[in-house]
């Protein structure tokens, strides 16, 4: 009588391995084999020697297909060696040489980094055809080069574009997340990856659009934060260093005129207009969002912007350099806020909407949104703000 026995193999992540089995045969049993089905353990039930989860008919499915197999090959046996016992490893031994020769007349299937190249080519064509913005085409580049990194560490550079299923993201999420990356930037690495599979698909290069039920959970949107007039105040009272004066100055700059990192390293004296009443503009076109962006200089943008004598004389640092020193002029004045320089331009939208009062569309219009939508991702409307309003 032949029976099969299975169990869960950890692999080099904590809970994730694959089904192992083992083919017994009247008490004799084969070498253990790998089933090459990726799982969770919490989605195999030893026990019952059964799948729990949405991926357990699938699964079942390949083992049913093993198991087929092995009979359909036990009984070839059994009809060439009426007399003789069946051994287990013989049955395996035969189901390998059939792959081994199936594997060899089958052609070659597509590596998912050469997929993945291609459509980063394809992204490149439709940037300079101008259907695409070229922040996002150096995004997913940059994106292309943790994904490569990633399936070398792993010794799966040579991948095939099928075999990048449902286990596989599920393996590269756990990846991202035991590198302490955020949930939102590991949802726009996995759409990234499903994007691709997609664009695989569409060129012929795998049958099935495998990835189309994985299910991509929705990062959690966290509270926005953002620091007030009287904490900025109170960070220019410190005693600081020249680089990191030079910091504030830009951070309380951007605070004050809502420009993002980006859009302040290209200010330039063309983005400076004066209306009639003397006023200074800073007027210029969002690339990341294809819109404008029209910001009066208030009294203490103004302050800083004639310091430096003009939009081409203010000061630049890098963006690592920036954050670095943003925390510990923070921390120097006592703020328990996680501080990043773009906090800047959510102190801008707090402000705007909480104590000034302005309108959800002045607000986008200053800052260079295409809506409204963004504005809850940036600031919230305080108790005292619906007090204020609502209570005059």
């Amino acid at each position: 009588m032949m029976s099969f026995y299975y169990w869960f193999r950890e692999g080099s992540f904590k809970d994730h391995g694959v089904i192992y089995c083992e083919i017994r045969v009247d008490g004799e049993k084969s070498v253990p084999f790998s089933t090459k089905i990726k799982l969770h353990r919490k989605h195999w039930n030893s026990k019952e020697q059964c799948f729990n989860g949405k991926e357990s008919a699938k699964h079942q499915k390949m083992l049913d297909f093993y198991e087929l197999r092995f009979t359909q090959i036990y009984t070839q046996i059994s009809y060439e060696k009426p007399n003789e016992p069946i051994r287990p490893s013989e049955i395996l031994d035969r189901h390998r040489f059939a792959h081994v020769g199936e594997r060899k007349t089958k052609e070659k299937e597509i590596e998912f980094i050469d997929v993945f190249n291609e459509f980063l080519a394809d992204q490149n064509k439709l940037l300079k055809a101008e259907k695409l913005k070229e922040i996002t085409v150096r995004g997913k580049e940059a994106k292309y080069s943790i994904i490569r990194a990633y399936l070398g560490k792993k010794k799966l550079i040579s991948i095939s574009i099928t075999e990048v299923n449902t286990s596989f993201l599920d393996e590269f999420k756990f990846y991202l997340q035991t590198s302490k990356y955020r949930d939102s930037t590991i949802e726009k690495y996995l759409v990234l990856i499903k994007e691709v599979s997609t664009y695989g698909a569409s060129k012929g290069y795998c049958k099935e659009r495998v990835l189309d039920d994985y299910k991509i959970e929705k990062a959690k949107a966290k509270e926005p934060v953002s620091l007030t007039k009287e904490e900025m105040d109170k960070m220019e009272t410190l005693e600081l260093s020249p680089i990191q004066r030079t910091t504030l100055d830009i951070y309380r700059f951007c605070a004050e005129t809502s420009l993002s990192y980006t859009d302040y390293t290209s200010l330039s004296d063309e983005d400076i207009e004066i209306d009639k009443e003397k006023t200074i503009w800073i007027k210029l076109s969002r690339e990341k969002t294809d819109t404008s962006q029209r910001i009066p200089l208030n009294s203490k943008a103004l302050e800083i912007f004639q310091q430096y004598g003009g939009a081409a004389l203010m000061p630049k640092l890098s963006n690592y350099r920036l954050n670095i020193h943003i925390k510990v002029i923070a921390k120097m004045a006592k703020i328990r806020k996680h501080i990043t320089f773009h906090t800047s331009r959510k102190s801008f939208v707090d402000y705007s909407l909480n104590e000034l009062a302005m309108p959800a569309t002045t607000i986008q219009a200053m800052v260079g949104w295409k809506n409204t939508k963004q504005l809850s991702r940036y600031a919230k409307v305080k108790d005292s703000t619906i007090k204020k309003q609502f209570l005059k």
